[in-house]
């Protein structure tokens, strides 16, 4: 048997080595109320692709990472595209879908695909979710997977040092806590209201920014 020394360096650039997978890590997944259930359990990954091409020339939505705000999920700059634009094979997404995205997972990128977004294609740097609607709501099962407990486990299995990245099946085999459905439309409930005062005071501090120019702007009339 031959051996041969290879320093840490180099393994930890090809991606092959990580010390968060040979040492113990309090950063397991815990609940004291709810069933942990593995994503598998209660998601379908839908591997379903399409040819730019193939939606003729009304267009489509595009999604990419970029835009997809870290944390929030909200959606930034989605614009209908054509062929022209988008030459590659891509995901299809539809309304419902969780787009979890697998590229620096650490960066918490998720989006609730929602109306006008209802249909399109996506960057295959995505993981595509169809939530089982008896076990968990989507916009719920969003919240979770950007929360804090569950990217410090996914940041557990990416590889990959320049461009980290969490394989579907990886992602699929963490267990998350799984509360009564009821309990999911009350917290929904209280996100989607986050969600709406949110916008509300953005588009406020927009406004108030523009005021803030029309002011200045007097200075040179």
């Amino acid at each position: 048997m031959k051996a041969k020394a290879v320093p840490i360096a180099d393994l930890v650039e090809l991606g092959k080595w990580r010390a968060d997978l040979h040492v113990h890590v309090d950063s397991e997944i815990k609940s004291q109320r709810y069933n942990l259930v593995p994503l598998y359990d209660i998601v379908i990954e839908s591997k379903l692709a399409m040819n730019p091409n193939e939606f003729g020339s009304s267009g489509f939505f595009y999604i990419g990472l970029e835009h997809v705000e870290s944390i929030t999920g909200e959606p930034q700059g989605i614009s209908l595209l054509t062929s022209e634009q988008v030459r590659s094979r891509s995901k299809l997404f539809e309304q419902g879908d969780v787009l979890y995205g697998k590229l620096r997972p650490y960066l918490r990128k998720a989006l609730y695909v929602e109306p006008p977004y209802t249909k399109g294609l996506c960057s295959t740097e995505f993981t595509v979710l169809k939530a089982k609607t008896e076990y968990i709501l989507p916009l719920f099962l969003r919240e979770i997977l950007v929360s804090d407990s569950i990217t410090q486990v996914v940041t557990r299995f990416q590889a990959g040092a320049a461009l980290p990245r969490i394989s579907s099946k990886d992602l699929l085999s963490i267990a998350i806590p799984v509360p009564p459905l009821e309990f999911q439309e009350a917290c929904v409930s209280k996100i989607e209201h986050s969600r709406r005062l949110r916008q509300e005071l953005l588009i406020k501090i927009d406004t108030i920014s523009k005021d803030g120019q029309k002011i200045i702007s007097e200075v040179f009339d």
